[in-house]
C-alpha cells in the first residue's frame, strides 16, 4: 500500500449507467491536497477508461484467488464495451497516467466486464467552495489528483510498479474534519464512522448508495461502500483491502496480514518461525519478537508453483527438487523487503517429503515471489524461512498420500493443500482432520484451562482464550503452574523479639513476634528471604488481637542471625565480595562492625546445620560462632605451622598445597577442621579457643551457665572423615570446655550424638542420642543431663514400633528453643506415619504428649506441623497440607500437658487451597511379603489427584518415590506434587518399610532386603491406589525418585517393564558395587545389603557380588519404559557415573533414554534454576510418553 506521507484516494466509485450515451468525469479527491476545479483532459478520459477495464479484470482475480470469501456479485448484466469501443469513447491527449502500459492480446471478460457502459464518476468536493464538475479540457497538461490516486492504487496492488510521488500539496490539519450527512455534525475524519455506527444505524443500513454529488467528503461513502463488498466493484476492493491494512503487523522488513483463508474459524496471523496461530494482534507481536530472539534452525523451502499462480506473479527458476537448508535465527532469518510492492503474500505450502527414514512438514511460508528470475528460494536472503517438524517413518507414507481438495478458476484447477488426516500437536499421533479438536479437548484438556476457540485442523494448533496451546504453549504452562506453586513462601525460624507491659492492672502485654522466611525467584534464579513482624496484643495467656504485619523486609546475603537474650540487640553475620562481616544491631541502627577476614583469625564462618551456631553470652558481650581453622602458608624456615597464643594457627599437616585435605562429605564440601571463636565485642577482637583434642570436630555450641564454658559436640574425624550430611550415625559426644582450655566429655562416646539445648534455669541439657553405622538415618532417644549432679538419663527411649495414631519416636532435631519458661517441658516436632505433629515431654514424668491435636486445635486440614520456637512459653508452628502452602499459627501454653487449652490465631502465610484433594493410605503387606524378622510392619502412602477430571477420563498416575532410604513423606506442601496434579497427574508419595515415622522396627527391616522388599512395597501401594480409585488409569502409570527414590524408580520398570510407561530418575543409585570406592558414606554401601562396617573393613567378592546382585543394573536389559535421567555433576554421595552406566546400557539396546548433566549441581539438585528445569523435563517428559 501507499505511504502514509503520499496521497491517497480512498474511495473510487465506477458506476454504470444504461441511458448515459458517453460517460461523465466527475472527480472525488481525499487527502490529497486542494479540491478547487481542475479540467481533464481528452487524453486523461481514454486512458482511464481504458484502465479501468483492466483493473476490474485484475480484481476479479484478486476475488477470485487471493479473498475467497469475497464474492462477485451478479447483479449487472448485458454485453460489456470491448478494448476499442472504450477507446472511442475518449480522444487521445496530452499527460500519461501510468509510466508503463500493461497489455494483453486477448483479455477475458469476468461477471463483472459483462455491464452497462461506464461512467466514470470522479467528483471533486471543496470544503471551502462549491462543488464542481470537470470539464474536457486538455488545457491542462499536469496530471491531476485522481489520475495520480488510481496511478498508485493500480501500481501498487496489481502492476508491481512503485508508486509515484505525489506534486499535490497536503491537505492542511483544518480539512482533516467531515460532516455527518444525517446529522450535520462536524467530525474528525477518524471519528465519523464511529459515530455513525453509534448514532445512525438504521440510516446506514437502509441507506442507499448515495449520489457523489450529494456526498460531502468521499470518506462519508466508505461505510455504504462496505455494505457492498460482495457487489464485486472496485470501490469495495479498495475498502477491502484497507481493512487488511489496519490489522498488519510490520516485522523485518515485511508486513503480515491477518490470515481469513478459513484454515481456522476466525482471524489470525501465522508466525513465521514456529507455525503458530495467534489471534490477536498484540499477542502476536510479542510472540514473533521472541520467536526472533531466539536460535532456532530453520529449513529454507521453495514455494509451489500453484502458490505462485495465485498471486498472479511470475514463476522464479527454482532447483529440480527441495533442497533443504539451515539457518540461525542469528543470520537475520527475515530477508530485507523487496522494491515490489503488493497484496499480503501469506501462502501455505504444501507438505514436503522427505528422502530420508523421516517426513517434515513445512510451515507456511511468506515469500516475497518479485525477484529477478535468477534468484533462487533456498537462499536464507529472499524467502521467510520456518522450522519443521520431524514425524516418524511410519507418518510418511499417510502424509504424502492424502488426497487434496481443489478449488476451480475459470481455465484451471489449483490443488488446494488440505490433507485430510493430520498430526496431534501433544502426541503426535495421526488423526482424521475433524476429529483434531474434539482429541484435544478429551486427551490434553489438562494443558489448557478453558475450551478451545480456535483450532488450526491443518497443523494441529488450537488458540484458547486468547492464547496458543501446543508444544511450545505447554512448555510456557508448565513453567507457568510450577511458578505458580514454588512461588508461595516457606517458614525457616521464628523468635519472640520484645514483650512489653501496657497495662499493669490487667496484665496486658504487647509481644513482637519475627519470622524468617525462604522463596523462590524463578526471575533470578535463586532462593530470597524476607522478615515480618507482628504485634501480638496479649492479656494473661490469651491473644486478644493481631496487628497486621507490615511489609516484609528483604534479607540480603545474611549468613547467620540471632536475637540478643533481651531482644534489644541482633547479631549478624554477613558475606559481600569474598569477606565475611559480624554486625550488630540495635535501636540505633549499626552499633559494631567487625571485618572478620581482615582480622586474619580464621577462615570461613559455617553457616550449616551440622556445626554452624551463633549464641549470645548471657551478658551480651560475646558470641560464640564456628568456622573454618586458618590455614598458614608455607615458609622457607619451617613445613610445620607453629601454635600461637590462642591456638588459632595449629595445623598438624604438613605444610605442601599438593596435600589432600579431608573435608565432610556431601553439603559440606571445604569445611575440615571446624574451630570454636567468640567475639568480644567490648574489644573488637576475635578468640580462637584451644584446648579442643585435634581428632575431634567441635559444633552446634552454646553457651554454659553463667557464660563459664561452652558446650559443644564433637565430632570424631579419625581414621577418616564420612559424609554427615543426612546422617545421624557418626560418632559424636557432648563436651563441655571451660575458659582454661579444659574439655570434658559429658555423655557417652560411642554413640551419636546431636542437638543439645540448655533449659532456661541453666540447670538441665537435653540432647539426642543414636547408634553408630547402620542406618544413616535413625529413631532418636533424648537424653537428659542435669548440670548440678552430672548425670545423664533417658528421657525418650527409642520407639521399636508405634500403635496406630501414636507416638512413633524422634526423627528430626529439636527447635533452637524448645524449652517451657518453667523448665518443665521440652517441645519438639517429629514423623508419625504419614503425617507431623507436636509434641511434649514432661521432664519429670516422662510422658510424651500430642500439642497438636488436629481435632481438638481444629486443624483438621493440616496433614503437617512444625514447631519453629517456643519462648516464654508462646508457641510459633507452621502448619500445612499437600494441598495448602504454609502458614503461621501461634498460641499460648495455659496448664501442664492440656493441649485442649492452646488457643491458636493465625499470624501469616498463603491462605489458599489447591484444587487437589490428598488422601493418606496405611497398607498392610500381604503374607508372601512379609519381613519374617519383623512381620506385622505396616507402611503408608499419600495419594494426591485432581478434581473430577473433564470428559470423565481417567487419571494418569505418577509414583513418587522419596530417596534416604530412610526419610519420609509428610502430608505437608510439596511443591513437586502440587505442580503435577495440576497439570493433570495424579501422584502418589509412597513410604515404603525403612521410611521414617513407622518406628525403629520398620527401618532395620530394610537392611539387607533393599531392591526386593523396598521395589514390592512401592508396587503393592500403586496397585493399592489403583483398586480403590477407578478414575485411576493403569494403563498410565510413570515412576520418579531420586536418589534411593531413583534407584527403587529404575529397579521397577525393571522389574516390571510391561507396567510402567514412563521414568525419571534423580541421581540414582544404579550400581551398588562399584558406587562403593566413589560415595561419601561408604559404611551405608555395606550396610544397606546386610554386612556389618569398619573402618578398616576391605570389599570381598561375596560382598561385591552382593551389591551387584541388588542393584537395578543387572535388570538393564528387561527395561523397555523411556528413561530421563538427571544427574549433578559434583555429586558426592551418589557419583554422576552410575547414571552414565544406565545410560550406555539402554542406548546399546535402543531403549529411550534422555540424559541431563548439571556440573554445577551436587546430591540435592537444589538450585532454583535447577529445580525448574528438573520439573519442566519431567513433566514434558510424562506428557509425551503417558499419551
Amino acid at each position: 500500500m501507499c505511504d502514509n506521507k503520499k496521497p491517497k484516494i480512498t474511495v473510487v466509485e465506477l458506476k454504470s449507467e444504461k441511458n448515459s450515451p458517453a460517460p461523465d468525469l466527475h472527480l472525488s479527491a481525499s487527502d490529497s491536497g486542494s479540491t478547487a476545479g481542475m479540467p481533464v483532459s481528452d487524453g486523461h478520459k481514454s486512458r482511464i477508461s481504458e484502465d479501468a477495464q483492466k483493473i476490474r479484470r485484475r480484481k476479479a482475480n484478486f476475488e477470485q484467488y487471493l479473498c475467497p470469501k469475497m464474492a462477485v456479485s451478479e447483479e449487472t448484466s448485458g454485453p460489456g464495451p470491448t478494448d476499442s469501443e472504450m477507446a472511442d469513447q475518449g480522444s487521445t491527449g496530452e499527460g500519461r497516467i501510468m509510466e508503463e502500459q500493461v497489455r494483453t492480446d486477448e483479455p477475458s471478460k469476468s461477471p463483472v466486464d459483462e455491464g452497462d457502459p461506464l461512467v466514470l464518476n470522479l467528483s471533486v468536493v471543496d470544503h471551502n467552495g462549491p462543488e464542481t464538475t470537470v470539464s474536457n479540457s486538455a488545457a491542462n497538461i499536469h496530471p491531476i489528483e485522481a489520475d495520480l490516486a488510481i496511478k498508485t492504487l493500480v501500481n501498487e496492488m496489481f502492476t508491481g510498479h512503485p508508486p509515484v510521488e505525489s506534486t499535490i500539496p497536503q491537505r492542511s490539519k483544518s480539512d482533516a474534519q467531515d460532516l455527518c450527512p444525517f446529522c450535520g455534525l462536524m467530525l474528525h475524519r477518524k471519528n465519523l464512522q464511529v459515530h455513525l455506527r453509534r448514532k445512525h444505524p438504521d440510516q446506514v443500513l437502509n441507506q442507499e448508495k448515495p449520489a457523489s454529488a450529494q456526498v460531502k467528503n468521499p470518506k462519508q461513502q466508505r461505510l455504504p461502500l462496505r455494505k457492498q463488498q460482495k457487489t464485486g466493484e472496485y470501490p469495495a476492493l479498495v475498502a477491502h483491502v484497507q481493512t487488511h491494512e489496519r490489522s498488519v503487523v510490520k516485522h523485518g522488513g515485511y508486513k503480515m496480514y491477518k490470515c481469513h483463508l478459513g484454515c481456522i474459524d476466525s482471524g489470525h496471523y501465522h508466525c513465521c518461525y514456529c507455525r503458530q496461530s495467534i489471534i490477536r494482534k498484540n499477542l502476536f507481536i510479542n510472540h514473533v519478537q521472541k520467536c526472533a530472539s531466539t536460535k532456532v534452525h530453520i529449513p529454507s523451502t521453495e514455494p509451489s508453483r500453484e502458490c505462485l499462480e495465485t498471486c498472479a506473479l511470475k514463476p522464479t527458476n527454482f532447483p529440480s527438487s527441495h533442497s533443504i537448508s539451515t539457518v540461525s535465527a542469528t543470520c537475520d532469518p527475515i530477508p530485507k523487503p523487496l522494491t515490489t510492492p503488493g497484496l499480503p503474500r501469506a501462502l501455505t505450502s504444501p507438505p514436503v517429503a522427505s528422502t530420508s527414514g523421516s517426513s517434515i512438514i513445512s510451515a507456511p511460508c511468506m515469500v516475497d515471489h518479485s525477484a529477478s528470475e535468477t534468484s533462487s528460494l533456498t537462499d536464507s536472503k529472499t524467502a521467510v524461512l520456518h522450522p519443521t517438524i520431524v514425524m516418524p517413518s511410519d507418518i510418511q507414507n499417510i502424509v504424502s498420500a492424502n488426497p487434496t481438495e481443489c478449488i476451480s478458476t475459470s481455465n484451471k484447477k489449483i490443488p488446494k493443500c488440505r490433507p485430510k488426516r493430520t498430526m496431534c500437536c501433544f502426541c503426535n499421533k495421526i488423526l482424521n482432520k475433524k476429529n483434531i479438536k474434539t482429541h484435544i479437548q478429551r486427551r490434553h484438556s489438562s494443558s489448557f484451562h478453558h475450551p478451545s476457540t480456535c483450532t488450526d485442523r491443518t497443523n494441529g494448533l488450537s488458540a484458547v482464550g486468547g492464547t496458543v496451546t501446543g508444544p511450545v504453549a505447554m512448555e510456557s504452562t508448565i513453567r507457568d503452574v510450577f511458578r505458580h506453586c514454588i512461588r508461595f513462601p516457606v517458614p525457616i525460624s521464628a523468635s519472640v523479639v520484645t514483650e512489653e507491659l501496657v497495662d499493669t492492672a490487667t496484665d496486658k502485654r504487647c509481644i513482637t513476634v519475627l519470622a524468617r522466611w525462604s522463596q523462590c525467584d524463578l526471575e533470578r534464579g535463586m532462593k530470597l528471604h524476607f522478615s515480618q513482624r507482628w504485634t501480638l496484643l496479649c492479656k494473661h495467656d490469651t491473644i486478644e488481637h493481631v496487628l497486621p504485619s507490615g511489609p516484609s523486609s528483604h534479607i540480603e546475603k545474611e549468613l547467620l542471625s540471632c536475637q540478643s537474650p533481651s531482644g534489644t540487640l541482633q547479631a549478624v553475620i554477613r558475606e559481600e565480595a569474598e569477606r565475611q562481616y559480624l554486625e550488630v544491631w540495635g535501636q540505633n541502627g549499626l552499633e559494631k562492625s567487625l571485618d572478620l577476614i581482615a582480622l586474619n583469625k580464621h577462615g570461613k564462618v559455617y553457616e550449616d546445620a551440622q556445626f554452624a551456631c551463633l549464641a549470645w553470652s548471657p551478658c551480651e558481650k560475646k558470641l560464640l560462632y564456628v568456622a573454618e581453622k586458618k590455614r598458614v602458608e608455607p615458609s622457607a624456615q619451617s613445613s610445620f605451622a607453629s601454635a600461637s597464643e590462642d591456638g588459632g594457627l595449629v595445623l598438624l599437616e604438613e605444610q605442601d598445597k599438593n596435600v589432600y585435605i579431608e573435608d565432610w562429605g556431601e553439603g559440606l564440601v571445604g569445611k575440615s577442621c571446624p574451630v570454636l571463636c567468640v567475639a568480644d565485642l567490648l574489644k573488637a577482637a576475635v578468640i580462637v579457643y584451644a584446648g579442643i583434642p585435634p581428632n575431634i570436630s567441635p559444633g552446634q555450641a552454646l553457651w554454659g551457665p553463667n557464660g563459664r564454658g561452652v558446650v559443644f559436640v564433637g565430632q570424631w574425624n579419625e581414621p577418616f572423615r564420612l559424609g554427615l550430611k543426612f546422617c545421624s550415625n557418626r560418632r559424636s559426644a557432648l563436651f563441655y570446655l571451660n575458659m582454661k582450655g579444659n574439655c570434658e566429655c559429658l555423655s557417652s562416646d560411642s554413640m551419636s550424638v546431636s542437638s543439645p539445648r540448655m533449659s532456661p534455669d541453666s540447670c538441665w541439657i537435653v540432647y539426642l542420642q543414636g547408634q553408630v553405622f547402620g542406618p544413616h538415618h535413625q529413631c532418636l532417644s533424648m537424653m537428659l543431663y542435669d548440670m548440678k549432679n552430672r548425670s545423664t538419663s533417658v528421657l525418650v527411649d527409642v520407639v521399636r514400633r508405634a500403635e496406630k495414631g501414636q507416638f512413633a519416636g524422634i526423627y528430626e532435631s529439636l527447635p533452637s528453643q524448645c524449652w517451657s519458661a518453667d523448665s518443665e517441658r521440652i517441645f519438639f516436632s517429629s514423623a508419625s506415619e504419614n503425617n507431623k505433629a507436636v509434641f511434649s515431654v514432661n521432664r519429670t514424668t516422662g510422658r510424651v504428649t500430642q500439642v497438636c491435636g488436629l481435632d481438638v486445635l481444629r486443624l483438621d486440614d493440616f496433614g503437617s506441623v512444625q514447631l519453629l520456637t517456643i519462648q516464654k512459653d508462646l508457641m510459633v508452628m507452621s502448619c500445612s497440607s499437600p494441598n495448602q502452602p504454609p502458614c503461621l499459627r501461634v498460641g499460648f501454653l495455659s496448664t501442664v500437658d492440656q493441649a485442649e487449652d492452646l488457643q491458636l490465631c493465625n499470624l501469616g502465610g498463603a491462605e489458599v487451597y489447591e484444587e487437589f484433594y490428598w488422601q493418606p493410605m496405611l497398607i498392610k503387606p500381604p503374607s508372601q511379603e512379609e519381613n519374617h524378622q519383623f512381620s506385622g510392619l505396616n507402611f503408608g502412602a499419600i495419594l494426591l489427584k485432581p478434581y473430577s477430571p473433564q470428559e470423565r477420563r481417567k487419571t494418569p498416575l505418577v509414583v513418587n518415590i522419596h530417596g534416604g532410604p530412610h526419610s519420609h513423606f509428610a502430608a505437608d506442601w510439596n511443591a513437586t506434587a502440587a505442580a503435577l496434579s495440576k497439570l493433570g497427574f495424579a501422584v502418589l508419595m509412597v513410604n515404603y518399610r525403612g521410611s521414617t515415622g513407622f518406628g525403629q522396627d520398620s527401618i532395620e527391616s530394610l537392611l539387607g532386603n533393599v531392591g526386593s522388599q523396598d521395589v514390592k512395597d512401592v508396587q503393592r501401594a500403586v496397585l493399592c491406589a489403583l483398586h480403590n480409585e477407578t478414575t485411576l488409569d493403569p494403563d498410565r502409570v510413570a515412576v520418579m525418585g531420586g536418589s534411593h527414590g531413583g534407584f527403587l524408580a529404575c529397579h521397577l520398570i525393571g522389574q516390571y517393564p510391561d507396567f510402567y510407561r514412563a521414568c525419571a530418575a534423580r541421581n540414582p543409585v544404579i550400581n551398588a558395587a562399584t558406587l562403593l570406592g566413589t560415595s561419601d558414606i561408604v559404611d551405608w554401601r555395606y550396610s544397606s545389603v546386610g554386612l556389618q562396617y569398619a573402618f578398616d573393613q576391605l570389599p570381598t567378592s561375596q560382598s561385591l557380588t552382593s551389591m551387584l546382585e541388588k542393584s537395578p543394573i543387572i535388570h538393564a536389559a528387561q527395561i523397555r519404559a523411556p528413561v530421563l535421567l538427571m544427574l549433578g555433576g559434583r555429586d558426592r554421595r551418589v557419583s554422576p557415573h552410575q547414571g552414565l552406566e544406565l545410560y550406555r546400557a539402554l542406548k546399546s539396546r535402543n531403549t529411550p533414554v534422555r540424559l541431563l548433566w548439571y556440573s554445577d549441581e551436587g546430591h540435592s539438585l537444589s538450585k532454583v534454576n535447577t529445580q525448574s528445569d528438573c520439573f519442566l523435563n519431567i513433566a514434558l517428559w510424562f506428557k509425551e510418553h503417558l499419551n
